[in-house]
């Protein structure tokens, strides 16, 4: 393949950040700020693999290549990137510093790529660093205090970030004995070299306690950046350590267990601290810091058991994929929902957010509920000794996402963000609905743009349904408490009792009712019959009644017996005479 086709999604974006300087252009950028990523996404789709150019004239050459893994982590970056693009000339379009919020939006898309693009030491770290850099634009965009802080925290990050990077790629590119990333793959790596990459990709992954830059990182950005700040961005640790470190030929165990440990720490950690949270971006970021546990997770099952990377490997693929479109869809229904200005759009919306925060939490038959089954059923390769509670973990870590995602919602409804004044809300609704439709849809689509990746996603088990629903009741049970707080015992029981209450007085006044009603036809039901008497003259009618009542009985008495014959002879009548009875005795007779 040739150079400039695998250069053309980094020289695009840096192309369109320069002339975004240019006052005559900026109208036309901004239109094409979508399309920006379209080379890229266009490559990954129709490029045979493997892809490979290289460029020798530069200093240390540069080697541009794709592989099955590469290619799907620039089809969601590119993705993400697109709709966040889209969003962004929308939700920017009155801002004094937009155009130098498009410089580093581009610059730090272009560094994205690149990094996922590059297959020496010298062109992914060039990559890495551009894409740290610029969005610390992103991030001071405002400029307000909370900006300021965040970034101050953010640029801190970065720095000590990238030197442990830069350490750990020189001293890995020495021990290789090469600058090309499938050469240190398939090295033997000290332990230093590992730990120092180790530590230089966890800050961009957030893996605690490397983690403190990126929930006020989140809540400061606009939301355009927030979104790809979580979904595509966060993710270079992760592709990182899978392009670089040995992982699947040789062990280090003890680099594992410790990533594994960190991993279950950030899990439950992130949600004790992010249901505090009064933002709902923050909250969203410390969402995004749990979901990075659970990849830490898979990678440090891999540097403890090589046998079990080939199983590992596509499921972090997929869960990073996953994260991506599900967390982006998030970020940009959070702004889709602050323009909103009447009540039924912010409701229909609420329920449409709920989509990709299901997804986010495991539902059954979800991407995220296949992803944490497939990894269960991976791990199983892995040590025997953290199996159990690593399972554990994955199961409640379901429930942890489910709290923080009620969490969200609720802000979104107490606190939402502020949209800028002039906003079309329609607008910011098609970047969120493709999304979100997206990351519905992964699990069907997978297997297409996957193929031989996909087979353990298409084996896996859908997913309980419990994590889920114990996390709602776990939410709706500290709502209440909550509130039952606020207002006080006595009134909350008031308030928990008054339907009842209520109830039983409806069903007395029905019964008084009811009772009054029955004394009122008493008193007028007499009346109202002698009224009607009087008004019928039933009085005389009653009497001639009974008259020819008496007389149908008489006239019924004097007819034959129906079951005599007719002629039947009636007996003689004898008279009777008063005779003494010694007559009647007498012989003479």
């Amino acid at each position: 393949m040739s150079l400039l086709a695998l250069a053309a999604p980094i020289a695009l974006p840096l192309a369109l950040a320069v002339a975004l300087t240019a006052p005559q252009a900026r109208a036309l950028i901004w239109r094409m700020m979508p399309f920006a990523p379209l080379p890229a996404l266009a490559l990954a789709l129709l490029a045979d693999l493997p892809a490979g150019a290289q460029a020798d004239w530069l200093v240390l050459g540069l080697h541009l290549g794709l592989d099955e893994v590469s290619r799907l982590f620039v089809i969601f970056t590119a993705l993400l990137w697109s709709a966040a693009g889209a969003s962004a000339r929308h939700w920017l379009r009155a801002d004094a510093r937009a155009t130098s919020f498009g410089v580093m939006f581009l610059m730090a898309q272009a560094g994205n790529l690149g990094l996922l693009l590059a297959q020496d030491v010298a062109g992914f770290y060039a990559g890495f660093a551009l894409m740290s850099f610029a969005s610390y634009g992103l991030v001071l965009h405002s400029r307000d205090m909370a900006a300021q802080g965040a970034a101050r925290l953010y640029i801190s990050f970065v720095v000590l970030g990238e030197l442990a990077l830069f350490a750990g790629l020189a001293l890995a590119a020495v021990q290789a004995g090469s600058l090309l990333l499938g050469d240190l793959r398939a090295a033997v790596l000290s332990d230093m070299a590992v730990a120092l990459l180790i530590l230089g990709f966890g800050v961009k992954l957030g893996i605690m306690p490397r983690h403190f830059w990126l929930p006020p990182a989140h809540g400061a950005a606009p939301v355009p950046a927030s979104a790809v700040l979580s979904g595509a961005m966060i993710k270079a640790g992760l592709f990182g350590m899978m392009a670089i470190l040995p992982l699947g030929a040789v062990a280090y165990g003890d680099h594992g267990t410790v990533l594994m440990a960190a991993g279950m720490v950030t899990i439950f950690a992130a949600l004790l601290i992010g249901v505090q949270q009064g933002n709902p971006k923050a909250v969203l970021g410390f969402s995004s810091v749990s979901q990075m546990g659970i990849l830490a997770l898979g990678l440090g099952a891999g540097l403890m058991a090589p046998a079990a990377w080939a199983a590992i490997l596509p499921v972090l693929v997929y869960l990073a994929a996953h994260h991506a479109l599900a967390k982006g869809a998030l970020f940009l229904g959070t702004g889709a929902f602050a323009a909103q200005t009447g009540r039924a759009g912010r409701l229909g919306l609420a329920l449409a957010l709920l989509v990709p925060a299901m997804v986010l939490a495991g539902m059954p038959a979800s991407s995220g509920g296949l992803g944490k089954e497939t990894l269960k059923a991976a791990l199983v390769a892995g040590s025997p000794i953290w199996l159990p509670w690593l399972v554990v973990a994955l199961t409640l870590s379901g429930v942890a996402t489910t709290l923080l995602m009620a969490r969200y919602i609720a802000l979104l409804w107490l606190a939402p963000p502020k949209a800028p004044a002039q906003i079309t809300p329609e607008a910011l609704l098609l970047p969120f609905l493709a999304l979100a439709g997206a990351a519905l849809a992964l699990p069907r689509i997978w297997p297409v743009l996957a193929q031989d990746l996909a087979a353990p996603i298409g084996q896996a088990a859908p997913g309980s349904i419990w994590p889920l629903a114990a996390g709602v009741a776990l939410a709706s049970a500290v709502a209440l408490y909550a509130h039952a707080l606020r207002i006080g015992p006595a009134l909350f029981l008031a308030h928990l009792t008054a339907p009842f209450r209520a109830f039983g007085a409806r069903a007395d006044s029905l019964l008084a009712a009811k009772r009054r009603a029955g004394r009122r036809l008493g008193h007028a039901l007499p009346k109202a019959l002698g009224e009607t008497a009087t008004r019928w003259r039933l009085g005389q009618t009653a009497i001639a009644g009974l008259i020819a009542l008496v007389l149908l009985v008489e006239m019924a008495a004097s007819l034959p017996l129906s079951g005599m014959a007719p002629d039947t002879p009636e007996p003689p009548a004898f008279p009777l005479i008063d005779t003494p009875q010694s007559s009647i005795l007498s012989p003479d007779f």
